[in-house]
């Protein structure tokens, strides 16, 4: 008899272990967070759990881009363009700008717009170990864009530049919360 009720409580703790890594496998899918903003070349950018919806990543990217006082200027949908060939994607780019910079930099260099507007492009990633893969969104530096054309508003671009880390640091922090 004590055998059979130590048999019992070794098998309750034990199911009660499955139970709880059970539990936390169902659950962390939904604790996936966004990674820190990294460097690719030249350009800033920060990885997407894959799970998320596409759509709402954008409109929550669109409303930090104008919360930094930056313009929409253009959207241009990749994965529109490509499906005639067969491929689907989830691709786009979106074109700000933020012109009270512009005004200035045109004034001291009209070979700015050469590189403006900016633009953050929005993928869904896929790797070989996942159909899904992860959402990535980056821009590519004004500084070093500026620096290639050796244009004279180093200055301006890191503001620029600055600025638009700062929406990519808010989309990190969006979605740890």
């Amino acid at each position: 008899m004590i055998e059979t009720t130590y048999n019992s409580i070794s098998f309750c703790k034990h199911s009660l272990t499955h139970i709880i890594f059970l539990s936390l496998l169902l659950v962390s899918p939904i604790l996936c967070v966004a990674e820190d903003i990294e460097r690719h070349g030249d350009a800033y950018i920060i990885y997407l759990p894959a799970e998320l919806d596409f759509d709402e990543v954008l409109i929550n990217l669109e409303s930090e881009i104008m919360g930094e006082n930056w313009q929409l200027v253009d959207q241009l949908d990749i994965g529109a363009a490509v499906k005639e060939f067969g491929k689907h994607t989830d691709n786009r780019v979106l074109s700000v700008c933020k012109t009270q910079y512009l005004a200035k930099a045109i004034e001291e260099d009209p070979f700015i717009s050469l590189i403006i507007p900016c633009r953050f492009t929005v993928f869904r990633e896929t790797t070989k170990q996942s159909k899904q893969g992860r959402i990535v969104i980056g821009f590519y530096d004004p500084v070093a864009e500026a620096n290639g054309l050796n244009l004279r508003q180093a200055q301006a671009a890191e503001i620029a530049t600055n600025e638009l880390k700062a929406v990519l640091q808010r989309m990190v922090e969006i979605y740890q919360e």
